[in-house]
């Protein structure tokens, strides 16, 4: 009988740690309390949302669009820098 093996376990079990998922989920809701409980007049907001290649660019202003490809890029250039090296 064959085995194959597609993912090593101790790779898996470092990849979806529960706390890392719970602070994450933690995170995406807070930011969304804050935002909704906020008292200012007018609220932007942007992300990017990487799915493969193709980057997803969202946002409520042209400049919280800029900044938000900014921050995915010093983002994608520490990932590059921390994996490679």
């Amino acid at each position: 009988m064959l085995h194959v093996t597609f993912f090593n376990t101790s790779t898996v079990n470092k990849l979806m740690n529960p706390i890392k998922i719970f602070v994450g989920i933690a995170l995406i809701f807070m930011g969304i309390s804050l935002l909704l409980i906020s008292q200012a007049e007018s609220v932007e907001y942007g992300g990017v949302v990487v799915i493969g290649p193709f980057p997803i660019i969202f946002a409520s202003s042209p400049d919280m669009a800029v900044i938000s490809i900014f921050i995915a890029a010093f983002f994608l250039l520490m990932l590059l820098f921390f994996t490679r090296w």
